[in-house]
């Protein structure tokens, strides 16, 4: 204990920030860098056709489930450093951020390949590749880069900052899904794809809210999610076994027709059971009140 504090009385007088702080800031930035390299490895193209007249965007491309991974180890190193477990969280975070170099480089080995033997329909489409994979990539460098140097609160991450944290993925999960939707819906209805907007950026600020806010918020997020994600769940359901009227131009690629409305595709199935999980977990957590030992952080 002593030499802790003659170690950090030292670093104080010689204007050298503590080590702790230093690699809080290091991350923070790294992490901010990540993000920022996502979001335009997800809106530049990975390939463009007609002599680049029309590009394929990351987000419409494997770019929407890096992104969420992306936003998940973020929340991941976040928890981490209010609650403790790095034993468990920092491996997870590294392993996710590596995924997500290895996916984007694989995409783009493969848009490479398909630009050097694009088949009969080369000469018409003209494709050439474009640089969004490689900075997606980069995001995942650096995520890597922060997931090495995020501080750690010490001891084990306690069962209710665990369940928030599942329920911060779970939400990113149904957010993201909503936000790659959102601009074929806006091509149907734009009530709808600005429906789909405001969804994804609810269930957005709601995730950063569960593991962000105070612990006097908490009952209130806790309750907040519980009541968007119900209603969101009921406007699905309605549109699968009714149909939106305002959903009339849209068209099913596929999928499990239930009702008279529209399928059941795997975007949507995986949403609604992180829907119906968050509400699930909200509940639990705003049951529990105040009981039990407080959350570390």
């Amino acid at each position: 204990m002593s030499s802790h504090i003659v170690a950090a009385a030292a670093s104080l007088d010689s204007g050298m920030p503590h080590p702790a702080t230093a690699r809080r800031t290091a991350a923070l930035a790294l992490g901010a860098t990540a993000l920022v390299l996502m979001l335009a490895g997800g809106f530049l193209p990975w390939l463009t056709v007609f002599n680049g007249l029309s590009a394929v965007r990351g987000f419409s491309l494997d770019g929407g489930l890096l992104g969420f991974v992306v936003l998940a180890v973020l929340a991941v190193l976040f928890v981490q450093g209010r609650a403790g477990g790095a034993r468990i969280l920092r491996p997870i975070a590294i392993a996710g951020a590596f995924a997500v170099v290895a996916d984007s480089l694989y995409s783009a080995g493969r848009i490479t390949a398909f630009v050097a033997a694009p088949g009969p329909a080369g000469v018409l489409t003209a494709p050439t590749p474009g640089p969004g994979a490689y900075v997606f990539a980069a995001s995942g460098a650096v995520l890597v880069a922060a997931a090495l140097v995020a501080p750690s609160a010490a001891g084990r991450i306690g069962r209710r900052a665990a369940l928030r944290l599942t329920l911060t993925v779970l939400l990113l999960a149904a957010a993201v899904i909503h936000l790659i939707l959102t601009p074929e819906h806006l091509g149907v209805s734009t009530v709808l794809g600005l429906g789909f907007l405001a969804a994804g950026l609810a269930q957005s600020a709601l995730a950063g809210l569960s593991v962000g806010a105070s612990e006097r918020l908490q009952p209130l997020v806790m309750h907040a999610v519980i009541v968007v994600n119900i209603a969101l769940i009921g406007i699905y359901l309605y549109a699968v076994l009714v149909g939106l009227p305002i959903e009339a131009g849209h068209t099913d690629d596929g999928g499990l027709s239930i009702g008279a409305g529209e399928a059941v595709d795997v975007k949507g199935a995986v949403d609604v059971i992180a829907e119906v999980a968050a509400v699930a977990i909200a509940a639990f957590l705003a049951s529990a009140g105040g009981k039990g030992p407080r959350p570390e952080g």
